[in-house]
């Protein structure tokens, strides 16, 4: 499974929008050799809802078309004006159509052609999982339907890929030092956008009590538009220019965890400098490996190591099943071998 982190620089710069086709044209030509069975995008898709945006997101993203099935969530920049409202240009370039691959996997809309708010289903060897994809700051009736799909579906695990779950500054401020889930006091929390105001916009925590917790099966939720940031030495906190990565666990009320990831690259250079997220299901059935790797570094870096991001918080493996599910970096002894 590989995750495409906010592209909306990538769509508004025409300098900076080859990038994005590189990160999908190796994608496409490693999905054999690589296995790679589900691509999802975590919304900010574009920078503004816009035609020119669209359509370099429309080119990117169509090299996959008849290759790899991608889930696409919306962020807030991919709706009305910054979420002023909830109208989208996202259904005017993208339909179920589109991509072969995509309609194999299908399940169904909230609203009938609206990618928006969708469910999949991917099923490939040992793994079968049921896969939502969620506006940003999804409203009451969004929630409403989900939770009955979910239902219907009970004990099947399921992936939720969204825009808003978890951020990177409140790592700074819990006890424990990882991140937590959004909340109305956290900064850039749909709470806090226009959209709020018609039938509710659910944040990090809330979409966990009204959705992601009343469901034992949920295994992951990865969600993108967030800052990344470090404490100076003066204690305070300062914005980087790099990609912004975080992950937590919580257990379900039968005790299996619930995996939570954050990832959004887009205030690294070039636009986001070409990172994926790659997410390796072994073949024990049950352990996941979490890679970061550029493509576009591979290529133009005079050191190949710097295509890979080795902090743990961009490479370590969990259990998909367990009720105990420690993270553990990946091997340290592996070579920095690039994929093709």
């Amino acid at each position: 499974m590989a995750i495409i982190p906010d592209t909306q620089y990538y769509a508004r710069n025409d300098g900076d929008a080859p990038v994005f086709t590189e990160m999908t044209e190796w994608i496409a030509a490693n999905r054999e050799t690589r296995d790679i069975r589900l691509v999802l995008h975590v919304g900010d898709i574009v920078n503004d809802n816009e035609a020119r945006q669209w359509e370099h997101a429309k080119r990117s993203l169509s090299v996959l078309d008849g290759k790899v099935p991608y889930v696409l969530a919306v962020g807030n920049h991919d709706l009305g004006h910054n979420a002023r409202s909830r109208e989208t240009m996202l259904n005017d370039y993208f339909s179920l159509a589109d991509n072969p691959c995509n309609q194999a996997i299908f399940g169904g809309f909230f609203e009938q052609g609206a990618l928006e708010n969708a469910w999949y289903r991917v099923r490939h060897r040992d793994w079968d999982l049921l896969v939502f994809s969620l506006e940003f700051g999804p409203r009451d009736e969004v929630v409403r339907w989900a939770n009955q799909v979910a239902e219907r579906h009970a004990g099947l695990p399921m992936v939720l890929v969204t825009h808003d779950f978890i951020d990177h500054e409140s790592t700074f401020h819990s006890e424990d030092g990882k991140p937590r889930r959004t909340t109305r006091a956290t900064t850039n929390n749909p709470r806090q956008y226009r959209i709020a105001s018609d039938g509710g916009a659910h944040n990090g925590e809330e979409l966990w009590d009204a959705f992601v917790s009343r469901h034992d099966s949920f295994r992951l939720v990865v969600n993108g538009h967030y800052k990344p940031f470090e404490k100076t030495a003066g204690g305070q906190l300062r914005h980087l220019r790099d990609l912004a990565a975080a992950y937590r666990a919580d257990p379900q009320d039968d005790g299996s965890l619930t995996h939570q990831m954050l990832f959004n690259a887009q205030w690294a250079p070039r636009g986001g400098h070409g990172w994926l997220r790659l997410l390796e299901f072994q073949p024990d059935g049950r352990t996941v490996r979490v890679r970061t790797f550029s493509p576009h570094l591979a290529r133009t870096s005079d050191d190949p190591s710097m295509a890979w991001r080795r902090s743990p918080d961009c490479e370590f493996n969990f259990a998909w099943d367990a009720a105990a599910s420690p993270v553990r970096p990946a091997g340290q002894g592996e070579a920095n071998k690039l994929p093709r």
